[in-house]
C-alpha cells in the first residue's frame, strides 16, 4: 500500500521552508511538540513537524503567505526560536511533477502528509543537471516528493514505505540517480 498524501490547499500555495534541527536546549521531541501547537494553515504556519534520527533530530515544514517573506524571516526568530528550534533553514522554489504522457497529473513536494515510515534526503547537484535528477527521482521505488530548494542543499527528497528496510532499500535507490554529487539522509516515523 502506497501512503497518499492528503489534499491541503495550502501545500502549494505561498512560500514554505524546510527547518532542519541541529541542536536544541530541550529535548528534540518537546521542541516538534511545540511547533507543532502553533498550528496548521490557516490558523498557524505549520504543515508538519516530526522527530528524526540521522543529520538531524527534527524536520519542520512551515508555510507564510505569497510574498510575504518577512512573515518567515519572524516566524524564524520569533515563535521558532522560542520554541527552541535551532539548525538551518531551506526555502522552497518549486515541487517535482509527475507527469503521465506529458501532461502533469501531480505535484509532489517534500512533507506533506504521509503517515507512515519515511526518509528525507538532501541531495547536492551537479550544476546543470537538476532537472535531469527531477525526472530520476520521480521513478525511484518508494517515491513520495521532491522539492528544489535553496539551501545547504539543492533538492530534498522524501521516500517512504510501511517498513524501515522498504525506505533504506529506497534511500539505496538514490544512489543509481545521475547528476547527484552527495546526500544526506534521515528517518522518521510519520505516523508520530
Amino acid at each position: 500500500m502506497v501512503a497518499q498524501q492528503e489534499e491541503n490547499p495550502y501545500h502549494y500555495t505561498g512560500i514554505h521552508a524546510f527547518g532542519f534541527l541541529r541542536g536544541a536546549a530541550v529535548n528534540p521531541g518537546e521542541v516538534v511538540a511545540t511547533i507543532r501547537r502553533l498550528g496548521r494553515p490557516p490558523e498557524g504556519p505549520v504543515i508538519w513537524a516530526g522527530s528524526f534520527v540521522g543529520e538531524y533530530y527534527a524536520l519542520a515544514h512551515v508555510r507564510v503567505e505569497p510574498e510575504a517573506f518577512d512573515d518567515l524571516q519572524a516566524l524564524i526568530e520569533g515563535d521558532l526560536w522560542d520554541a527552541g528550534f535551532r539548525g538551518r533553514w531551506a526555502v522552497e522554489d518549486r515541487v517535482a511533477q509527475k507527469t503521465d504522457q506529458n501532461a502533469v497529473v501531480m505535484r509532489v513536494g517534500v512533507k506533506r502528509g504521509t503517515q507512515e515510515i519515511i526518509a528525507v534526503s538532501a541531495l547536492s547537484i551537479e550544476p546543470g543537471s537538476l532537472d535531469a535528477v527531477l525526472e530520476q527521482v520521480v521513478s525511484v521505488e518508494g517515491f513520495r516528493g521532491a522539492s528544489v530548494v535553496f539551501g545547504d542543499a539543492d533538492v530534498l527528497v522524501q521516500l517512504g514505505g510501511e517498513r524501515f528496510g522498504e525506505v533504506a532499500a529506497a534511500v539505496e535507490g538514490l544512489q543509481g540517480v545521475e547528476g547527484i554529487v552527495a546526500a544526506s539522509t534521515a528517518f522518521c516515523d510519520g505516523r508520530r
